[in-house]
């Protein structure tokens, strides 16, 4: 029986990896005109809201 129902078991596996694929990438989504802003400003992007390390950027910009 198993044999039979193998496709039908990944596929169900795959949409429920799926849409808490989809799930996790709406709610922690970053807004990217705050994070151009952030680079553009300071140099700095944080990367999630849960990271707290962040990577500093030096972009050369002297014009501030």
């Amino acid at each position: 029986m198993l044999a039979k129902m193998w496709k039908k078991i990944a596929l169900f596996i795959c949409i429920v990896a799926i849409l808490f694929n989809v799930t996790y990438k709406l709610i922690h989504r970053t807004n990217l005109k705050a994070e151009l802003e952030a680079v553009r400003d300071s140099g700095v992007i944080k990367f999630s809201e849960d990271d707290k390390d962040t990577e500093v950027i030096d972009s050369g910009d002297t014009n501030k």
